[in-house]
C-alpha cells in the first residue's frame, strides 16, 4: 500500500515525464554511451609514394616528385588505452589521417590527446557540441584544450541531434577535426583526421552505421613541403617563396600520391559509404570523380563531387560494376601531379581450387619453393600458378620463371620448386601466389574471374597485416 508520500511523489514523477521527453527531443540527447579516444601527436617519417612508381600507369614517379617523396610530417596515432603503449592498428587506405572518431547522436566522447612533439598542438573537432575549454583553440582568452609537449588533455565532446545526419538521407556523416595552435601549418604537417556521427538508433556497438557494408574516407588536400619553420621539425630555410616550386607541391589523396592509396576494396553488390573531406588553400578546389560507379548524394544521381577547403560530403554507392577502376580529382593539373588512386569492386567469393599451404622463400638466396594442397574433389591433372616477390604493400614485381605442378589427387600437397632469375633477394618481403589456370582430369578447367582471385602472400615478417587485395598493373585505364 503506497503512503500518502509515496503518492505524490509518484504523481509528480508523470508529470515530468512529457516534459522531459520534450526536452530530449528539443536538445536531441539520449542516453548514450561515453566513448573514450586516446590520440598522441607524434612526428612520423612519411612517404608520399612508398612504391617510388605510379601505380595507376606502372611506370616510374615523373619528374619534378621522382626521387623525393620522403619527408617528416606529424600526424594523430591512436593507442588502445591512457599508457599510449599499444598502438591501434588502422586500415591502409586511411593514409596520412588520423584515426576515424565514431559517435551515435547523444554519445559523449572523451579524446584524450598526449603530445609527443616540440611544440603546442590541440584537438579542434568541428560539428559536434563543446564548450571553450574543450574547443582546441585559443581565441584569445588564454588556452583552450592546447597541450604543451609532453603534456596531455582530454576534451570532452557531446554528439548532439544537429551533428548528426539529416533526416531521409544516410545514416551517417563526416565532420573533421584538427589542430588549431597554428592551424594551416598543422593541418599541413598531417594533424587532421575525421569524426563520423551515426543517427541515433542506427548504430552498430562501435558507433558505425547500419545501414551500409562499407565506409571509406578521402581527404582531397595540397600538401606544401616548401621548407618552413614550423612543427619544431628541423628546417634549411626560414623564408618561403610567394609562389611555391611545384615539386614541393604533392597532390594527395589520403597522403598519397600516383596511386600509392591502396586497399580501397568491396565486393559486388555492396553498399558503400564514401566521407569526402577537402582542406588547403585557394589551390585546393578539387572534384571528385569515380569511373565505374556513380553514387547518391542529396538525392541526386552523380559520378562528380565538387570539394572545397573545409568541405565535408557523405555519398552513397551500390558497388555493382566489378573492376578496378580510377578514382581521381578532375583538376587536369591535379590529376597530373598524381592526385589519383584505384578502387577495386570484387566479385563474390568462391571456392578455391587450391589452398597455399607453406614454402621455403628466404633460406636458399638461389631457389624458393611453395607447398599447395588439390582443395577440390577432383583429380587436378595441371595448375599454373601467377608469382611474384614483393619489396613492400605495393610493389609486385611478378616472376615468369615456371611455377607449375600435375597430378594432384584431392586433398593432396605438391611442391613446386624454382630458381631466382629476379633482384636481389634480400630485398624481398614477401612472396605472393594465386592460381592462373587450373586444368582437371575430366578436362575442366578453372581460370580467376580477375586479377589475383584466391592469393596467397606469404611476408618474411611473421607479424604483417593481412591486405585484401593483390597489388597489379593498372595499363590498361584511360585517364578521362
Amino acid at each position: 500500500m503506497l503512503l500518502k508520500t509515496d503518492l505524490i511523489l509518484f504523481l509528480l514523477f508523470l508529470l515530468c515525464v512529457p516534459v522531459i521527453r520534450a526536452d530530449s527531443a528539443k536538445t536531441g540527447k539520449r542516453a548514450g554511451h561515453v566513448r573514450h579516444y586516446f590520440l598522441a601527436a607524434e612526428n612520423v617519417d612519411w612517404d608520399y609514394a612508398p612504391s617510388g612508381e605510379d601505380l595507376t600507369h606502372n611506370m616510374p614517379i615523373p619528374s619534378p616528385w621522382a626521387g623525393r617523396t620522403k619527408f617528416r610530417k606529424t600526424r594523430y596515432i591512436e593507442y588502445t588505452d591512457a599508457t599510449f603503449t599499444i598502438r591501434k592498428p588502422q586500415p591502409e587506405w586511411l593514409g596520412i589521417l588520423g584515426p576515424i572518431l565514431r559517435a551515435e547522436v547523444g554519445d559523449h566522447l572523451e579524446v584524450t590527446l598526449l603530445n609527443r612533439t616540440q611544440k603546442a598542438h590541440s584537438l579542434h573537432p568541428h560539428g559536434v557540441r563543446y564548450d571553450a575549454l574543450n574547443s582546441g583553440a585559443d581565441i584569445g582568452l588564454g588556452s583552450r584544450g592546447i597541450v604543451e609537449p609532453g603534456e596531455s588533455f582530454t576534451y570532452h565532446w557531446y554528439a548532439d541531434r544537429d551533428s548528426g545526419p539529416a533526416p531521409g538521407g544516410p545514416a551517417s556523416r563526416v565532420w573533421l577535426y584538427h589542430s588549431h595552435v597554428e592551424e594551416p601549418e598543422e593541418v599541413n604537417a598531417g594533424l587532421i583526421g575525421t569524426l563520423i556521427i551515426t543517427a541515433a538508433g542506427k548504430a552498430k556497438a562501435d558507433g558505425s552505421p547500419k545501414d551500409v557494408d562499407r565506409e571509406f574516407v578521402v581527404l582531397f588536400t595540397i600538401f606544401d613541403e616548401s621548407p618552413i619553420p614550423f612543427r619544431g621539425l628541423p628546417t634549411a630555410a626560414a623564408t618561403v617563396p610567394m609562389i611555391p616550386d611545384e615539386k614541393n607541391l604533392f597532390h594527395t589523396m589520403n597522403g598519397r600520391i600516383f596511386g600509392n592509396l591502396r586497399e580501397l576494396v568491396m565486393r559486388q553488390g555492396e553498399k558503400v559509404r564514401w566521407h569526402l573531406v577537402a582542406m588547403g588553400n585557394e589551390r585546393d578546389i578539387h572534384t571528385a570523380h569515380w569511373h565505374g560507379e556513380r553514387v547518391t548524394r542529396a538525392s541526386l544521381i552523380e559520378d562528380n563531387i565538387p570539394l572545397v577547403p573545409g568541405s565535408m560530403e557523405t555519398v552513397d554507392m551500390v558497388a555493382d560494376n566489378p573492376g578496378t577502376w580510377f578514382f581521381h580529382c578532375h583538376v587536369e593539373d591535379h590529376m597530373e601531379a598524381g592526385m589519383m588512386m584505384t578502387y577495386t569492386i570484387m566479385r563474390p567469393p568462391r571456392a578455391c581450387p587450391v589452398t597455399f599451404e607453406s614454402g621455403d622463400f628466404w633460406s636458399d638466396k638461389q631457389q624458393v619453393s611453395v607447398n599447395i594442397r588439390n582443395a577440390t574433389k577432383r583429380t587436378i591433372k595441371r595448375v599454373v600458378l601467377g608469382a611474384g616477390a614483393m619489396t613492400q604493400i605495393n610493389d609486385l614485381r611478378m616472376s615468369f620463371d615456371p611455377w607449375e605442378a600435375k597430378d594432384l589427387a584431392p586433398s593432396a600437397i605438391g611442391e613446386i620448386r624454382t630458381n631466382i632469375n629476379m633482384f636481389h633477394p634480400d630485398a624481398i618481403g614477401a612472396w605472393a601466389f594465386f592460381p592462373q589456370t587450373v586444368i582437371f582430369s575430366d578436362g575442366s578447367r578453372w581460370t580467376p574471374n580477375e586479377w589475383g582471385e584466391c592469393f596467397h602472400i606469404f611476408w618474411k615478417d611473421k607479424q604483417h597485416p593481412p591486405v585484401t587485395v593483390l597489388p597489379r598493373f593498372q595499363s590498361d585505364m584511360d585517364d578521362d
